[in-house]
């Protein structure tokens, strides 16, 4: 976060702004978040719902990591880690839809994007982060998991999904291209990638 929040002017933006996304809810559809102390020192928790969709599971808890390594990505407000968030600001909406394997299913993220359709007027949720994917098997306009960020992207939703891990995979000889992930390759998401920032 170091080198994350200066490329993308966070910092300036609470500088001069003082806007650290406060009174926004972002859900995060992931592995469930734990709750850190830098989710909670000096503020009420941010962490403000907590739901899982993991098949006979009720532990909403964070059991793998990546939903509170995102998280803290998001909204964390740098203390004790002291490294700030994007946004330290926001509420957080936890949809827990990996399990302790880091493994989901394709109906378990359906639902919880539709679980934050609906609870969108009740926490100001304006964006979606789907840190996850899955490969293509269908153009995106035949894909379920497409058409449910496309129905978020309709509520007003701002839907952010990671391209996923497949670039180096030049397995197919294509040298990295076609490799984004579902939902990624849906027109109405914003698609992030990585940059490497080589110590600049």
């Amino acid at each position: 976060l170091n080198v994350t929040s200066p490329t993308v002017n966070a910092d300036d933006v609470f500088k001069q702004y003082g806007l650290d996304g406060s009174g926004v809810g972002v859900a995060v559809i992931d592995s469930g978040v734990k709750s850190t102390a830098d989710f909670k020192s000096g503020r009420t928790n941010a962490i403000v719902y907590s739901e899982t969709f993991i098949a006979g599971s009720t532990i909403t808890d964070d059991e793998y990591g990546h939903g509170t390594h995102v998280t803290g990505i998001i909204a964390a407000n740098g203390s004790p880690s002291k490294y700030r968030g994007i946004a330290p600001g926001v509420s957080i909406i936890s949809l827990k839809v990996l399990d302790k394997n880091g493994m989901g299913t394709d109906s378990g993220v359906i639902a919880a994007i539709n679980r934050a359709i609906q609870l969108a007027n009740k926490y100001n949720i304006q964006v979606i982060n789907l840190s996850l994917g899955r490969p293509v098997f269908e153009p995106a306009a035949q894909d379920p998991l497409c058409q449910a960020v496309e129905a978020a992207w309709k509520a007003g939703i701002v839907v952010v999904v990671a391209a996923g891990n497949d670039g180096r995979n030049n397995s197919a000889g294509n040298n990295g291209y076609g490799t984004i992930n579902a939902p990624g390759n849906d027109p109405y998401v914003i698609t992030v990638g990585v940059m490497k920032a080589m110590g600049t």
